[in-house]
C-alpha cells in the first residue's frame, strides 16, 4: 500500500512519469486494436493504388485513343479546308459533272493516301445542302437510295465545333453482289463551308478499340470496356456486348463527374472511368476485388508482425526519450522561475537541435524583446505625456486665436482683399485641424484638405512661384492615416526648394493604392535636390529604431517616421527619401491600407 501511494505521488510531481505511464498505455491500446486498423489500412491502401495504377493505365489507353482519333481530326480538316472541296461545295446537284473534277483531284490526293494507310476505313462521303452527295469505299457499295440527310444524327451535328462521333451497326452497305450487308461502324462527322453546307463523314471498323482493350493488362478478371454518353457499350472485349448497355447502377454512378473511380458493395467490383478527349466517350475498367485480396492478405500478416517488433521497441525507446525531454524542461521551469523574480538577463541552457532546443532559443529572444519592449513602453508613456502637455497648451488661447482670425477675416472682406480673406479662413482651418486633439488617427480625404490649405497660403505668398499636381486613388481617400504627415513634407520641399534656390517650384503628390494592402504617398519637387552627405545622414537616421525623444520634438522627418513605427509594424511602414536622376528630391511613405469607418473626423 505504501509503494502504491509513494508512486501515485511520484507520478503526479514528475513529468517524467507520466509521459512512461501515457506511452504505455497508448502502446498497450495500439497492441489490443492494431490487427483491426491495420487490416483497414492495408485494404484501403491497396484498393487506392490498385484504382491509382488502373488509372494510369486508362489514362495511356485513353492517350493512344486521342492521338487515333486526332489523326482522323487532322485529316479532316485538311480536307474540309482544301480548294477542291470549296470547289465542291458550291456546286449543287444540277451542276454534279462539273463536281467530278473537284472530287476526283480530292480522292486521288487526299482521300486514297488516306485509306492506304488505315485499312479500317470503311467509307468516306460528302453531302452538301444543295444535295449534291458523293462516296467512296474500297470494299463496298452503297444502299441505293440512300441520303446522308437521312441518318438520325443529321440534324444534330453541329455548324462548327469538334468532330461528331456516332456508333451503330450501319445497315447502308452492299457487297460486291448487291447484297445488303450489316457493318459495325464508328462515324466521325464534321461540317465545312459557309454556315456548314458540306458534311463530311468517315467510317471506320472499330478495330482499333479493341486493340486498345485488348493492350490494358488488368490481371485475370480485370476488364476494360468504352461506352458513350448514354452508357452504350461501344468496344468490349466480348464483340457480342457490341451495343449493349452498361449495367444500370454503374451507369447511374458515372454521369456523377466526367471521371473518377467508385466500389459496387454488392458486386465487390471496383470501376474506374476517365473522359476520351473530343468525343463524349469514357474508357471504363472494371476489377473484381477477390483477386486485390489475395494480395491484401500476404501484406497484412507481414505488416502485423512487424508491427510487434516495433511496438516492444517503442516502448524502450520511448523510456529513454522521456529522460532526455525531462531533463531539459526542468532547466526551462526554473530558469523560467528566476525570471520571474525580475532576473530578465538570465537566459535558458540551449541543447540539441530538436523542438526543445528551438522553445530554449525562443525563449531567450522573448527576454531580450521583453527588456527592449520595456525600454519602449517607458519612452512612449514619457511622449504621450509630452504630447498631452502640448496639446493642452496649443488649447490654452484657442478660442482667442480664432477669433482674431476671424476679425483679420472680417477685416480684409471690408477692404476688400481676397488674399487676405482665403490664407485667413486658411489658417484658421489649419490651426483648428492641428489642435483638435481628439484623434490620432484620420482619414486621407482630411489630411488633403489640410494639405491643400497649406498649399492655398504658399500660392498666394510666393504669387504663382509655387505650382503643384495632386494625384489620389479614389478607393485611398476613406483609408486611414497618422495626422499632419502630409501638410509638413509639403512645407520641407517649399523651404529646402523655392527659400532656398529662389527658383519656381514644382510639387508632385501621388498617393496609391497598392493592391488593397498598403498606401504608397510620394512627393516630388524639381528642386535641387538633397546633397550627398545630407542624404546618407538622413536615410541613416531614418533606419534607426531607438529613436530619442530629442529626436522628435518638432515636426519632421524623423517625427513622422518615429509615428509611423509606433503605430504600425516596422516591416509594413517606413518613410524614405532620395534624389530623382532628373533634378530634385522625393519622400516616400508607406503604410497599411485600412478602411475607415463611418465615424468623423474626415
Amino acid at each position: 500500500m505504501l509503494v502504491l501511494r509513494w508512486w501515485i505521488a511520484r507520478w503526479r510531481s514528475t513529468l517524467k512519469w507520466k509521459l512512461v505511464s501515457v506511452f504505455a498505455a497508448i502502446i498497450l491500446c495500439n497492441s489490443v486494436v492494431i490487427s483491426f486498423f491495420v487490416n483497414r489500412e492495408v485494404t484501403t491502401a491497396i484498393e487506392r493504388e490498385e484504382i491509382r495504377l488502373s488509372g494510369l493505365v486508362l489514362k495511356q489507353a485513353n492517350l493512344n485513343l486521342g492521338r487515333y482519333l486526332q489523326d482522323y481530326d487532322h485529316f479532316l480538316l485538311t480536307l474540309g479546308t482544301s480548294q477542291e472541296m470549296t470547289t465542291w461545295t458550291n456546286l449543287s446537284i444540277d451542276k454534279k459533272i462539273e463536281s467530278i473534277v473537284p472530287y476526283s483531284i480530292i480522292q486521288r490526293d487526299q482521300i486514297k493516301p488516306f485509306v492506304n494507310d488505315h485499312p479500317e476505313v470503311v467509307s468516306i462521303s460528302f453531302y452538301n445542302t444543295y444535295e449534291n452527295q458523293t462516296f467512296f469505299s474500297p470494299d463496298w457499295a452503297l444502299r441505293n437510295g440512300y441520303s446522308m440527310k437521312d441518318e438520325p444524327w443529321f440534324d444534330e451535328i453541329p455548324v462548327v465545333g469538334n468532330i461528331s462521333y456516332h456508333v451503330a451497326v450501319s445497315q447502308i452497305y452492299m457487297d460486291s453482289r448487291l447484297n445488303p450487308v450489316s457493318i459495325p461502324v464508328v462515324s466521325m462527322i464534321k461540317r465545312f463551308g459557309y454556315k456548314g453546307t458540306t458534311y463530311v463523314k468517315i467510317d471506320i471498323r472499330p478495330n482499333l478499340l479493341y486493340s486498345i482493350l485488348n493492350e490494358m493488362h488488368l490481371g485475370d478478371t480485370g476488364t476494360g470496356l468504352i461506352v458513350d454518353s448514354h452508357g452504350t457499350i461501344i468496344a468490349h472485349p466480348q464483340k457480342d456486348l457490341f451495343l449493349s448497355p452498361l449495367k444500370q447502377g454503374i451507369a447511374e454512378r458515372m454521369k456523377a463527374s466526367s471521371e473518377g473511380a467508385f466500389v459496387l458493395k454488392d458486386t465487390k467490383e471496383i470501376i474506374i472511368y476517365d473522359p476520351v478527349a473530343n468525343t463524349d466517350w469514357k474508357s471504363v475498367i472494371i476489377l473484381h476485388y477477390d483477386e486485390i485480396a489475395q494480395s491484401i492478405f500476404k501484406i497484412r500478416n507481414v505488416m502485423l508482425f512487424t508491427t510487434v517488433i516495433c511496438l516492444l521497441l517503442s516502448v524502450m525507446l520511448i523510456v529513454i526519450a522521456s529522460f532526455s525531454i525531462t531533463r531539459r524542461l526542468t532547466k526551462i521551469k526554473q530558469t523560467m522561475k528566476q525570471t520571474g523574480q525580475g532576473l530578465f538577463h538570465v537566459p535558458v541552457p540551449v541543447e540539441g537541435q530538436d523542438e526543445i532546443a528551438h522553445l530554449a532559443q525562443s525563449y531567450n529572444i522573448m527576454l531580450e524583446d521583453l527588456q527592449s519592449n520595456i525600454k519602449r513602453l517607458a519612452e512612449a508613456k514619457l511622449a504621450e505625456q509630452q504630447s498631452v502637455l502640448f496639446s493642452l497648451q496649443s488649447q490654452i488661447d484657442a478660442h482667442f486665436l480664432y477669433n482674431t482670425l476671424e476679425i483679420i477675416n472680417s477685416m480684409a472682406s471690408q477692404i476688400p482683399h481676397r488674399d487676405i480673406e482665403e490664407i485667413t479662413i486658411s489658417l484658421a482651418h489649419m490651426f483648428r485641424y492641428i489642435a483638435n486633439n481628439k484623434q490620432a488617427g484620420i482619414r486621407i480625404r482630411g489630411e488633403l484638405g489640410h494639405l491643400q490649405r497649406y498649399l492655398q497660403i504658399i500660392s498666394i505668398r510666393y504669387r504663382g512661384q509655387l505650382t503643384y499636381e495632386l494625384k489620389v486613388d479614389e478607393s485611398c481617400q476613406d483609408a486611414e492615416c497618422l495626422k499632419v504627415i502630409l501638410q509638413p513634407l509639403a512645407e520641407n520641399a517649399v523651404k529646402h526648394g523655392f527659400e532656398t534656390t529662389g527658383q519656381p517650384i514644382k510639387l508632385s503628390i501621388s498617393i496609391r493604392n497598392l493592391e488593397n494592402r498598403y498606401v504608397e504617398v510620394l512627393i516630388s519637387d524639381n528642386g535641387k535636390g538633397f546633397d550627398a552627405s545630407q542624404l546618407e545622414l538622413l536615410t541613416r537616421e531614418l533606419q534607426r529604431q531607438d529613436f530619442q525623444l530629442s529626436d522628435f520634438q518638432r515636426i519632421g522627418l524623423l517625427n513622422i517616421q518615429y509615428r509611423l513605427t509606433m503605430m504600425y509594424d516596422h516591416s509594413q511602414s517606413g518613410l524614405t527619401i532620395g534624389n530623382h536622376s532628373s533634378g530634385g528630391a522625393f519622400v516616400r511613405i508607406v503604410f497599411p491600407y485600412i478602411r475607415g469607418n463611418n465615424r468623423s473626423g474626415g
